[in-house]
């Protein structure tokens, strides 16, 4: 039977695994696109966006709308692949079990 105690240090190991996945999520970047590449965008692991690029071709013409349209979606796709990023380094410390608040 495991003791109270031995639960404990499993949480406590547990604990720090994630204080070091979070530490290192900072570190973590995912690129994202939009318009087949004419904008990209470069997120980290703690959700911050990093850089926008946009291809010079992208500004021909007056559809500023349609820019900023993509300008959001290369944003939405580099910051999705950064939390999965970040979500299969937390599946793998805590075996899949989708433990609620964790990230």
């Amino acid at each position: 039977m495991t003791g109270f105690g031995d639960l404990m240090k499993q949480a406590q190991r547990l604990k720090a695994e994630m204080d070091r996945i979070q530490a290192e999520a900072a570190t973590k970047t995912a690129e994202g696109s939009a318009g087949g590449g004419m904008v990209t965008a470069v997120a980290n692991g703690k959700g911050d966006l990093l850089a926008i690029k946009i291809d010079p071709e992208a500004m021909q013409g007056d559809d500023l709308e349609m820019l900023q349209d993509l300008v959001t979606a290369a944003a939405n796709d580099a910051l999705r692949k950064a939390r999965e990023l970040v979500a299969q380094d937390v599946a793998r410390v805590t075996g899949g079990m989708g433990l609620p608040g964790l990230m």
